[in-house]
């Protein structure tokens, strides 16, 4: 199993082209700047090959081109830059196990992020439930990568988009357990995510939601910390730092506080995380130098 973006790209699209997004390589810096200010008119999405961080992706975006120092860091691992359109739709984590040949979805996770300049920030993922449409659709548009990779067991998960007209395209990939939180998560809704051999029936929806520090220093304040753990789904903090604590502008995923959601009813989670992410926009952390 290779870490490299661009051959998991490639396999992708030998298994199945509908599940690969079209893509360009570089291994130039000046080619890929100007291949930027040709395609100006579209939003794309630019990975380094080879990367330990999270959130590496950067989105060259109509009007709002990527700035020279930001390009330079996608080059600092020493790979190839990946490029490819940006497909509009929903991003999922979907992590399972292979048995005998056969995917089964243990544990899936909806996305939510906040544009950031260059960036998409992760700000939380929500558990789909097993048996609904999108899991399904996951689970029948993944089991042909599986099946096309020779897997026959072991765990598997998944990072992929899924668009408004029900297609699938692969972000990447890895043949082992997910990271952390989503195994922690997977215990608070009572089910064995990776660790079973097919998916279990949560108890209710649970999502950890991460506020954007937009500028280092000093924290003096948090904004409407009262509002937010009155929250009907509030179920505790899971970091917060505390005033004069210094705190780091948010680039990848995590963020500079995070609390837990937790709630039986979807709609009811997911109204407070959409109350989160319009206070998140706003900005909630108060910094001085």
């Amino acid at each position: 199993m290779t870490d490299s973006k661009v051959v998991q790209h490639e396999t992708v699209r030998a298994a199945d082209p509908d599940l690969a997004f079209e893509t360009a390589v570089f291994s130039d810096p000046l080619a890929l700047s100007r291949y930027l200010e040709e395609q100006g008119d579209t939003t794309k999405v630019l990975r380094p090959e080879v990367t330990a961080n999270t959130g590496s992706a950067l989105f060259s975006r109509p009007g709002q081109p990527v700035a020279p120092e930001e390009l330079a860091g996608l080059w600092k691992g020493g790979g190839r830059v990946l490029v490819h359109d940006f497909v509009p739709g929903t991003p999922y984590f979907a992590n399972g196990v292979v048995v005998d040949g056969e995917l089964r979805l243990t544990d899936t996770w909806r996305c939510f992020s906040l544009d950031e300049g260059p960036r998409m920030l992760l700000t939380a993922v929500v558990n789909a439930l097993p048996g609904s449409l999108e899991v399904k659709l996951l689970e029948q548009a993944l089991q042909t990568l599986v099946t096309a990779s020779g897997v026959r067991g072991g765990p598997v998960c998944f990072e992929a988009v899924l668009s408004g007209d029900d297609r699938v395209k692969v972000v990447k990939y890895a043949y082992r357990i997910a990271g952390e939180p989503l195994p922690r998560l997977c215990g608070l809704l009572g089910v064995a995510g990776q660790s079973g051999d097919a998916a279990q029936t949560p108890d209710g929806f649970v999502a950890d939601y991460a506020f954007i520090v937009r500028r280092g220093g000093t924290l003096t304040g948090f904004r409407g910390l009262g509002e937010v753990r009155r929250l009907t789904s509030y179920s505790g903090d899971l970091f917060m730092p505390a005033p004069g604590e210094r705190v780091q502008r948010t680039v990848g995923e995590g963020g500079g506080a995070a609390v837990l959601l937790r709630h039986p009813d979807e709609a009811t989670l997911l109204a407070d995380l959409q109350y989160l992410q319009e206070r998140n926009r706003a900005g909630v952390f108060d910094v001085a130098d």
